[in-house]
């Protein structure tokens, strides 16, 4: 039995025809699409796409070739029975079975080898035509392969073949080979002969060759489309792919972000509050200096607040807000730590030239991130930060302060902030670690120099 399987192409998406985009783009939804399977396990028959223009088409081949395929049945009987050299018991029995399958032919696309056999019997036993088997075969061409194929298109050859050899013993003015040849002007007796036998084989040879090559033909151009059908909607999967990796991307970032800038910056502010909580009546110059490490850095998260609303907005960029955070800021960077009380020291040897502006924001970042550790669980260490690089080489910072016998100002955190760095790092090339070596804790990162 033909197997039909209808797949909408929506439901693939997991969403109902028409339903908007989930990323706000316009997504083509095609017609559904029926596949036929043939009896024994055969392959699949060409798609075809189930719109109503299909539907009235294939009605009207239908029609059209059910009237053929009787037409030629009574066609057939008319002039056997005029020609008289056949018994009219076989001649009424093979219109019958003739006119039995030009009707199957309705179902040839459901059950085309069930039609295939049915079409068959009329010409193979008895004296009537075989177009029905044509149009049959036509349609079992459309899905089978290889020996079945093979082994259809020889059956309908052997009963065209018999057919036409019933046909060629006829008279002459009967026969559908020679009716068209011409006959005496004068109105005299038509003058029979016999037909080679070998002509009415080699007419159901090119017969049989003419309706398999165009049922290949069409079924090769069906299999063109519904390939064409099929990579259309890959590529639109994968663009829906690729759009939620993007937006799943940018999240990350973004989380990374807050977490690098403004979580960083808010953490130093507490900092600095706390140490001007313990030192407001002992040192007023260091409450002053305090005080304007506050400011500065709550002026610095706003601003990356800001930039990376603007991004969620869609009306900025992420890198225009960020303030300047290169490595040209490290030298004030340090300088506003050490004026709020960090223990500090900065070594630079940086040859001239430009730096890229990644390189040079993993650069701002890996040390304010060291400032903010020692400050945090060693603000009794000297913190000893070196800047090398050059345009060959690459920028290199190393970090370092010993480990300290004091509390944490702080509970230990979860060093996302490490972690974050060293993923921006790997993103352009470089590497920052970060870890206990001896009795020191060192923060060492490297970046190429015009990433």
């Amino acid at each position: 039995m033909a197997q039909v399987n209808d797949v909408g192409t929506a439901h693939r998406f997991g969403r109902k025809i028409g339903e908007p985009h989930p990323f706000g783009r316009s997504l083509t939804v095609r017609p559904p699409v029926r596949l036929i399977r043939g009896v024994g396990g055969g392959g699949y028959a060409c798609p075809v796409i189930t719109t109503k223009g299909t539907v009235v088409r294939r009605r009207v081949w239908t029609t059209a070739a059910v009237a053929f395929s009787l037409f030629c049945s009574f066609m057939t009987v008319g002039i056997a029975g005029a020609s008289g050299n056949m018994p009219p018991a076989l001649v009424g029995i093979g219109f019958v079975l003739g006119v039995a399958g030009g009707i199957s032919l309705v179902w040839r696309h459901q059950h085309p080898w069930v039609v295939l056999a049915i079409t068959l019997v009329g010409p193979l036993f008895f004296p009537t035509d075989a177009t029905a088997a044509l149009i049959a075969l036509f349609a079992v061409a459309r899905i089978a392969r290889g020996p079945r194929l093979a082994a259809a298109a020889a059956a309908v050859f052997v009963v065209c073949g018999i057919s036409l050899t019933y046909d060629a013993f006829r008279n002459r003015e009967y026969s559908v080979l020679t009716m068209g040849t011409a006959k005496p002007k004068d109105g005299s007796v038509v003058v029979q002969y016999d037909v080679a036998i070998w002509i009415p084989w080699l007419v159901a040879a090119v017969m049989v060759g003419i309706v398999v090559a165009l049922s290949l033909l069409i079924r090769t151009r069906t299999e063109l489309v519904e390939a064409e059908h099929v990579r259309d909607l890959a590529t639109e999967k994968t663009d829906v792919m690729r759009d939620e990796m993007i937006r799943t991307e940018e999240r990350t970032r973004i989380a990374r972000d807050m977490h690098d800038t403004i979580a960083a910056s808010l953490s130093r502010i507490s900092l600095f509050a706390g140490g001007l909580q313990v030192s407001a009546a002992d040192n007023p110059e260091k409450v002053v200096n305090t005080a304007a490490m506050i400011r500065t850095t709550a002026h610095e998260a706003l601003d990356e607040l800001k930039g990376i609303v603007g991004v969620l907005r869609g009306s900025g960029d992420r890198r225009e807000h960020g303030g300047h955070q290169g490595i040209d800021a490290i030298g004030d960077l340090v300088n506003g730590a050490r004026a709020a009380g960090i223990h500090c020291r900065l070594e630079s040897e940086l040859l001239p030239g430009d730096v890229g502006m990644l390189a040079g924001h993993v650069c701002y970042r890996v040390v304010q991130e060291s400032l903010t550790n020692v400050q945090k669980y060693a603000s009794d260490q000297m913190l000893v930060i070196s800047v090398t690089g050059s345009p060959h080489d690459g920028i290199r910072i190393l970090a370092r302060n010993k480990l300290s016998e004091l509390a944490p100002m702080t509970s230990i955190g979860s060093r996302s902030g490490l972690r974050g760095l060293a993923e921006q790092a790997r993103e352009i090339g470089g590497k920052v670690e970060a870890g206990a070596l001896g009795d020191d804790f060192l923060v060492s990162c490297w970046v190429p120099w015009s990433s």
